[in-house]
C-alpha cells in the first residue's frame, strides 16, 4: 500500500461513520495521546515506535506485531517515549451497535468479551504467524475502504468481520490450547494440526504416524475434501502466511523460512506459480511501506 492509504493524526475520539473507521497513521512528532475514552471498541494493531499505553490504569509497553483492545468507557492514553522512530500503528474503531448486530449474528464474534471486558486483559503479544495473519486481514480492509468498487459496501463489512472473527478466534485459541479430542471427525483434526504445525515439518508421512491411521485414506480424505492433496494444502497454507508476512517490512527470505519452506528456489516457484508475480513483485505492490 502506498502514501495515501495514511491518515494524518487527530485528537478526534468520536466516530463519523455509523459501523467502523479504521486509519493507519504514522506519527513522528506526536508525544502523547491524553486519557480519554469513548462509547466505542477500539482496536490498535502496533506496527513501530517506542510507545508505552495505559489502560484502565495498566502500564503496557508495545512491542511490533501487539494487539490491543479497549472496550467502551475504559480510561486509556498513549505515551511515546522516543520520536527518533516512527509511531505506526493501524487503529480500527467498531461501534458498539455494529458489534452487538454481528454477535447476534453469530456469539463467536463476542467471544472478547470473557478476555478483554470480564478479564480486564486488553493487551496481547502475538507469534509472528498469527500477527502476520491479523494483519493481512487489517491491510485489505484498508484497501476496500479507500478503493471504490462492485460492492464496495458489502465488501467491507465482510472485511470488518473477518479482523472481528480472526481476533475472537486468536483469544479462544489461547484459552483452548490445541488437544487431538474424541469426537472430532478425522479431517477436522487433520487441518487443525497442519494449523497449528504449518511451520515444522509436516508431511503426508507424518501425518499418518501422528494419526496412526494409512496415509492412502489421508489422502483420499484430502482429496474429497479439499480437492488436492496433502502437500498442495500445506503448500498453499504456507503461501498464505508468506504473503501475510511479506506486507510488513520482513524480509522475503525469512518470511519464506518462518512458514515453513526449506528451501527458497521450491518456495519461489510455488509461489510464482500460485500468484503470477515474484515474491518481491508481490511485495513492492502490496506492502505497507515505512515512513520515510
Amino acid at each position: 500500500m502506498k502514501e495515501k492509504l495514511r491518515t494524518e493524526f487527530n485528537q478526534r475520539q468520536s466516530m463519523i461513520q455509523p459501523d467502523f473507521e479504521l486509519y493507519y497513521y504514522t506519527d513522528t512528532n506526536l508525544q502523547s495521546v491524553n486519557t480519554h475514552k469513548h462509547d466505542y471498541y477500539e482496536i490498535l494493531f502496533f506496527l513501530e515506535g517506542d510507545v508505552s499505553t495505559i489502560v484502565n490504569g495498566e502500564s503496557y509497553s508495545l512491542e511490533p506485531g501487539d494487539l490491543l483492545i479497549v472496550p467502551p468507557n475504559v480510561f486509556h492514553q498513549t505515551k511515546i517515549n522516543t520520536t527518533k522512530v516512527p509511531y505506526r500503528r493501524f487503529t480500527l474503531w467498531i461501534s458498539t451497535a455494529f458489534y452487538q448486530k454481528m454477535v447476534h449474528l453469530d456469539p463467536s464474534f463476542g467471544y472478547w468479551e470473557k478476555s478483554v471486558v470480564e478479564e480486564k486483559k486488553y493487551h496481547y503479544h502475538l507469534d509472528n504467524i498469527t500477527s502476520y495473519n491479523i494483519q493481512s486481514k487489517i491491510v485489505r480492509l484498508l484497501e476496500s475502504l479507500h478503493y471504490d468498487e462492485f460492492g464496495k459496501h458489502a465488501y467491507e463489512r465482510l472485511c470488518c468481520s473477518d479482523v472481528m472473527l480472526s481476533i475472537n478466534q486468536l483469544l479462544y485459541e489461547q484459552d483452548h490450547p490445541y488437544e487431538l479430542k474424541e469426537g472430532q471427525s478425522l479431517a477436522e483434526s487433520l487441518f487443525n494440526y497442519i494449523k497449528m504445525h504449518i511451520d515444522e515439518d509436516i508431511s503426508l508421512e507424518s501425518l499418518a504416524k501422528t494419526f496412526y491411521i494409512s496415509k492412502y485414506y489421508i489422502s483420499h480424505l484430502f482429496k474429497s475434501h479439499v480437492g488436492m492433496s496433502v502437500h498442495q494444502y500445506i503448500i498453499k497454507k504456507r503461501l498464505n502466511l508468506v504473503c501475510s508476512a511479506i506486507l510488513s517490512d520482513m524480509e522475503i527470505t525469512k518470511a519464506c523460512e518462518q512458514a515453513g519452506f526449506k528451501n527458497y528456489s521450491n518456495f519461489y516457484r510455488a509461489f510464482v506459480k500460485e500468484y503470477g508475480v515474484s515474491p518481491k513483485e508481490y511485495k513492492e505492490k502490496h506492502r505497507i511501506e515505512p515512513a520515510p
